[in-house]
């Protein structure tokens, strides 16, 4: 039962995604997350797996293409990448 929270927190059912740069924002009747997309994260055909930092803690959030419109899923592609780039100094 434990295992199955765990995938319904990390894949919710719905819920409203604001994305803001590197800086995401995740809202739904159960669950508040927010923070700046790590480079961690990763991006799959159909799928990305969102690492938040947090202020305090850490979330991770998987997101499905089939679950937002195709320029939403480009838009989240988007700026995992940016987030991945080396910066220059």
């Amino acid at each position: 039962m434990i295992s199955y929270k765990k995938v319904t927190q990390l894949q919710p059912a719905h819920g409203a995604i604001i994305l803001e740069q590197s800086q995401l924002r995740f809202l739904n009747n159960r669950v508040q997350m927010q923070g700046a997309i790590s480079p961690k994260s990763k991006i799959f055909s159909s799928f990305v797996v969102i690492k938040l930092a947090g202020f305090y803690k850490s979330h991770w959030l998987i997101i499905t293409a089939a679950s937002v419109d195709e320029i939403s899923f480009s838009r989240l592609k988007r700026a995992i990448i940016a987030v991945q780039q080396p910066t220059s100094v």
